[in-house]
């Protein structure tokens, strides 16, 4: 199927680009031409230095753009290379490709540092989290999977689009993630819950290409209905529709956010003022087919752009194009006004030496080192050697009359210097033992409040649960746990009434107060019928690593009998200990399916901790508590 497009997409390219060499390359920097196959995905670095690019040739390359020197090749693909991306701090790529795979590389030593093979078919696109620790995945099965970079496995899987998901951006912030695809809707996820935040329609074809613009607030987009859209998160509206005549492959913004680019089916880049909405007079072209990939550079400069032409273009950006005009233009008109400059201050400056005074001569340095600024002369130099020496000597007579009165100024000065310092030390050593009795004081007044509160609040709770005052009281028990108070110092029942009270029961198991509080009402619970909260209060299986006594272990198995033995409070490795405190808890009430899967998960977990004990009630559990016939062998 991906030959079919390709062979598609070189088709079009010879119907609708015919012309293309008729086009004018401006402002073109420089054509790569080292790509040798189509060019689906361009990547400038985070300095700027380097571009990789990923293609039909499966492999990755590496450019420096200094002098377009190729610097690497990595190979370990095995199909088409759909989408290339740089981390954050430029150290290193993540590719992916029809193969089925998501590749992480180090960009410095070449090599493939992880392979993420959880995709029957295509993976379509990439995006790094800001963090650079996390990476965003898409492709033809229509699921978006985040991954850490350190790990095989998605930590996150979103439900994307019906069809192909052609695109995902993460936010500047990494609370956001875009897609968009063959269902022509654009979602906006939270990357934190994976909840879908925004759904934005107005396309009426396939979009290809999402980008957040550098500050998250706007996403552009493009699509094969010939368009590409500036969308406003605030509300959800699309602020801008730019239309280009020809499918819409890819979009970037630029830098700073101002500009969005394309790359489209026309063969060419067009860049549009996302604040105005107009076109620019001059398009990137000179590509000879579609151009299916385009990104920005971090620094402004220039625009890369890559196509099935098989060359990567790289363009200079109009804002830099008019910005080298402006600094040949000035440097033209600075050259004019040279002359103009050295004269004036060479004039100024023989004016002042020919009125020899320190002043005068001071003034005369001064307009004769500026005017050699503006333009070398001998003329000019000379003055100023003697401007400089007339000057050296009038400095010494004036020295000397000024030397004795100076050192007695400074004498003064000094003094008063040393009488104003022993003032503030004065001041600043009374005002610290002033504060220090201060402090103490506060400290002794807020210990003993604190000291009386915790005192008095076990007596209060008791009284306040009594009346049924619950609103109150808990704003007290928050304040009491805030200057020190410890949960578990507070009468059982009455804790367990004020959370039950006050409405937030499901909390209680998250508080520091003892094992057997926890497992007492759980126990309250499942005797209530209210297994739910009862397995919450287990702390979701959690409790029975803190579990030491026969009868807490005996509690727990009650539990877990009565909740209708729910598998999930099991699942998760415990201590030794409590695999063995648990299994003889179910052996004492025959439960004897129980008793043998925790003495497997002990097996399985702590092979090197499984006592003789251990095996006899494994063996007795698969007996229903009988014991086996002497050689019989039990697994």
């Amino acid at each position: 199927m991906k030959m079919f497009f390709l062979i598609l997409g070189l088709f079009i390219t010879h119907v609708y680009c015919q012309d293309t060499l008729l086009w004018e390359e401006h402002p073109l920097i420089k054509t790569i031409k080292g790509a040798s196959t189509i060019v689906y995905s361009v990547a400038v670095s985070p300095d700027a230095k380097y571009l990789a690019a990923g293609g039909a040739s499966n492999t990755l390359k590496i450019w420096r753009l200094e002098d377009g020197a190729r610097v690497k090749t990595l190979t370990g693909h095995t199909s088409f290379v759909n989408s290339v991306v740089y981390s954050p701090d430029g150290k290193n790529l993540a590719s992916t490709s029809d193969d089925g795979t998501v590749k992480l590389w180090s960009v410095e030593r070449g090599a493939c540092l992880q392979t993420l093979k959880w995709y029957k078919d295509f993976v379509l696109s990439a995006a790094f989290f800001p963090d650079g620790k996390r990476i965003a995945s898409a492709g033809s099965d229509g699921m978006i999977r985040l991954w850490r970079v350190d790990s095989k496995e998605p930590y996150k899987t979103l439900k994307g689009d019906s069809g192909y998901v052609y695109s995902v951006s993460v936010s500047s912030d990494g609370k956001l993630i875009a897609s968009g695809g063959m269902d022509r809707i654009i979602k906006i996820w939270d990357a934190e819950t994976g909840g879908r935040k925004l759904a934005l329609e107005g396309h009426t074809d396939t979009v290809n290409s999402v980008s957040f613009s550098p500050k998250g607030d706007y996403l552009a987009s493009g699509s094969e209905d010939g368009s590409v859209k500036v969308w406003r998160f605030s509300d959800g509206m699309c602020v801008k529709d730019f239309t280009v005549g020809r499918p819409v492959l890819s979009v970037a913004f630029s830098h700073d956010g101002t500009f969005v680019f394309s790359g489209s089916g026309d063969g060419a880049v067009a860049g549009w003022r996302v604040a105005q909405g107009a076109m620019f007079p001059v398009r990137f072209k000179g590509h000879g087919g579609i151009v299916k990939t385009v990104a920005a550079s971090p620094d402004g400069k220039f625009l890369a752009s890559g196509s099935f032409d098989k060359t990567i273009k790289i363009w200079r950006t109009p804002w830099e194009e008019e910005k080298q005009n402006r600094e040949i233009q000035a440097a033209n008109r600075l050259e004019r006004e040279i002359d103009i400059n050295y004269s004036k201050h060479y004039s100024v400056g023989l004016l002042a030496l020919s009125m020899p005074t320190i002043v005068n001569l001071e003034k005369a340095s001064s307009e004769f080192k500026l005017a050699l600024s503006y333009k070398k002369t001998d003329e000019c130099e000379g003055k100023l050697k003697e401007a400089a020496n007339t000057l050296h000597l009038k400095q010494l007579e004036a020295a000397k009359t000024l030397e004795s009165s100076k050192q007695e100024q400074l004498k003064a000065r000094r003094r008063q210097a040393l009488m104003l310092k022993q003032k503030a030390k004065a001041v600043l050593g009374y005002s610290a033992i002033l504060a220090a009795l201060l402090l103490i004081v506060r400290s002794v007044q807020r210990m003993k409040k604190k000291a009386t509160f915790r005192k008095a609040f076990p007596g209060e709770i008791k009284m306040a649960v009594a009346l049924g005052d619950y609103a109150e009281l808990f704003e007290r028990y928050m304040e009491y746990r805030a200057i020190g108070g410890i949960p578990g110092d507070l009468p059982q029942e009455d804790l367990l009434r004020l959370y039950h009270g006050s409405g937030v029961a499901d909390k209680l198991p998250k508080e520091n107060i003892p094992h057997s509080f926890l497992l007492s009402y759980a126990g309250r619970f499942a005797n209530s019928g209210n297994y739910k909260t009862a397995l919450h209060m287990l702390r979701s299986g959690q409790l029975l690593d803190e579990l030491k006594k026969p009868e807490e272990y005996d509690a727990f198995a009650d539990i877990f009998e009565k909740a209708g033995k729910p598998d999930t409070l099991l699942m998760r490795k415990f201590k030794p200990d409590a695999y063995s405190g648990l299994a003889e808890a179910f052996f004492r009430i025959k439960d004897y399916a129980s008793c043998k899967k925790v003495c497997d998960f002990k097996k399985q977990f702590h092979p090197s901790k499984v006592s003789q004990r251990d095996n006899e009630l494994s063996s007795l559990a698969q007996t229903g508590g009988k014991p086996g016939r002497e050689g019989d062998v039990v697994s």
